[in-house]
């Protein structure tokens, strides 16, 4: 529960309401091609989401531990997101991008392993209550 709520200012505070307008709006030379190029890096982002997040949970399902591996995602999306601080008008838009991107796909990684816990943590009748009350 308390790892939903320390995750979500990444979603809703640096990708909806600061770094994203950022970069549309002061990052690229014009709006438009902000937008595409932001576009892009979420599209490229979520691909690599989709595609590796189930390969990802079956790995969780069939080793140990998973706080390594969440600590290992965190790290990646701590250092991506420290880097983007040198993010200004004139900076390479394809490094910022990528350093987004890569940001965003290790916080989805991280909750796959956060969420992965649960059915060890959590009797199996009481699985969909307590995942309402982390959401």
């Amino acid at each position: 529960m308390f790892f939903d709520w320390a995750a979500q200012p990444f979603f809703t505070v640096v990708t909806t309401f600061i770094f994203g307008p950022y970069f549309v709006s002061r990052m690229a030379s014009d709006p438009t091609a902000g937008q595409a190029a932001w576009g892009y890096g979420i599209a490229a982002a979520g691909l690599v989401i989709a595609v590796l997040s189930p390969v990802l949970g079956s790995i969780a399902d069939q080793t140990g531990p998973r706080k390594p591996w969440i600590a290992f995602f965190a790290t990646i999306k701590i250092v991506s997101l420290t880097l983007l601080w040198f993010a200004a008008p004139g900076s390479n838009l394809f490094l910022v991008v990528l350093l987004f991107s890569l940001a965003s796909v290790a916080a989805e990684f991280s909750t796959v392993f956060n969420d992965s816990m649960m059915p060890r943590l959590v009797p199996k009748e009481e699985i969909g209550r307590i995942s309402n009350v982390a959401w």
